[in-house]
């Protein structure tokens, strides 16, 4: 198994959804939309930005 790349916990409350991603570097983003896929889409954005292949 290799090194984790962050931690995400996302949740929800009414129509909008919330994650926050703690990093290895103890760095904490934080982030809403009230589309899922658009949400989703933000966090793989922001990780490959973070760790490009």
């Amino acid at each position: 198994m290799g090194d984790s790349l962050a931690d995400i916990e996302i949740s929800k409350d009414g129509e909008v959804y919330y994650v926050r991603m703690t990093l290895p570097n103890g760095e904490v983003v934080n982030m809403e939309n009230e589309s899922f896929e658009e949400i989703l889409e933000e966090i793989s954005n922001d990780l490959q930005d973070r760790y490009p292949s």
